[in-house]
């Protein structure tokens, strides 16, 4: 996917300029650019990931070693993106209430993931969109909004993007 098409994927869930915000498997930062040229220059943003080389192909954005899984110590956050990570991930509801602990009451999360029902070598822990809607009720968010899909030109698998607002409480 090219970096025009990552912008597009994700535009309408940003909200927006400026803000604080992390990026979850952040990665070598394709989605983090994406992120970073929504947002602006006045955002800050955190990239998050275990792989200490990706991290170092970051650029503009504080950068953290850490698995996302495990706690992390954040300032309160406007977004949380995460693009191709949660499918990862065995406990995905122990994150997504995480998420939404670090979030400020009127934060959201982006999640970009795979359309697909049953795992894969690459999907080992598949959110098809309807998972993802029932995850994040549970989890501490109010609503989800479908905001984009396209065809992941590495895979040819369907990819979906969606916003979950934070429940107010």
């Amino acid at each position: 996917m090219t970096h025009d098409e990552m912008v597009a994927l994700i535009r309408n869930g940003v909200g927006p300029a400026g803000g604080t915000w992390a990026d979850f498997g952040a990665g070598a930062g394709n989605f983090t650019r994406a992120l970073h040229e929504l947002v602006g220059p006045q955002a800050m943003i955190y990239a998050v990931d275990r792989d200490a080389y990706a991290l170092r192909q970051q650029r503009d954005v504080i950068t953290i070693q850490a698995d996302f899984t495990a706690p992390l110590e954040l300032p309160p956050l406007d977004g949380v993106l995460m693009a191709n990570a949660l499918h990862w991930v065995r406990d995905q509801q122990s994150v997504l209430i995480r998420i939404a602990s670090c979030l400020r009451p009127d934060g959201r999360l982006l999640l970009v993931e795979y359309a697909v029902e049953q795992p894969r070598s690459y999907i080992p822990f598949p959110v098809p969109l309807t998972r993802f809607e029932a995850l994040a009720r549970q989890s501490g968010f109010a609503s989800v909004q479908p905001i984009g899909t396209r065809i992941s030109p590495s895979s040819g698998t369907g990819m979906y993007a969606a916003v979950a607002f934070k429940a107010m409480t």
